[in-house]
């Protein structure tokens, strides 16, 4: 049976090796999904006021968030395939430098949320070491333009020659010149019985 809380946990364990490299013993982790806004930049996250009181960095991990046909959360996946480790640092100002989001939870529960860019984070690499999200994004903007500059493989057998559509009107030629040939030497065999017969009278 489907656990938030275990799930969470599971997410928070892949991650130990990046901790341990950057000596938190006891990191304060979440995992969130990312969104675009309407008259905003890029893309955003939220963070609830009691996350952001805590006064310390907050380490991310984006999922996606799988429901059934009512709508019920039933399972959480990440949302890069390599897993990325992003950080929110800590920002005693937040209460003045970000919007507040007010809505309905999936029970109907109101909320208020403070819409955070992702731009503000930081992505912490396997080594321990940390890059800005906007190098972040150059990098897999690169990547995919490597991957899309590399030759593709042949996917079908179009490599060999297709016999049939090239060489077809070839044999057909050559089918006609050999009826042809055989229609000239029947036709100097009448010929020749022709003479032969005319000899004899």
């Amino acid at each position: 049976m489907y656990n938030r809380k275990e799930k969470e946990r599971e997410f928070f364990t892949y991650h130990l090796d990046k901790f341990n490299k950057l000596k938190i013993n006891d990191p304060f982790f979440v995992v969130k999904t990312a969104f675009f806004q309407k008259g905003k930049y890029g893309k955003q996250l939220q963070l609830f006021e009691s996350e952001l009181k805590r006064g310390e960095d907050i380490f991310i991990e984006f999922i996606e968030i799988e429901r059934d046909e009512n709508n019920r959360e039933i399972n959480i996946v990440p949302n890069h395939s390599n897993r990325d480790l992003f950080k929110f640092k800590y920002n005693p100002y937040f209460l003045e430098e970000y919007e507040i989001k007010e809505g309905n939870n999936s029970k109907g529960e109101p909320y208020q949320a403070f819409i955070i860019p992702l731009s503000e984070l930081t992505v912490v690499l396997t080594d321990g070491n940390e890059i800005t999200y906007g190098l972040y994004e150059k990098r897999k903007e690169q990547e995919i333009q490597k991957e899309e500059s590399l030759p593709k493989l042949q996917t079908t057998l179009s490599i060999f020659p297709d016999f049939e559509e090239k060489f077809s009107a070839k044999v057909e030629e050559i089918l006609m010149f050999n009826e042809e040939s055989a229609s000239d030497i029947l036709l100097r065999i009448a010929a020749d019985f022709e003479k032969l017969a005319q000899k004899l009278k």
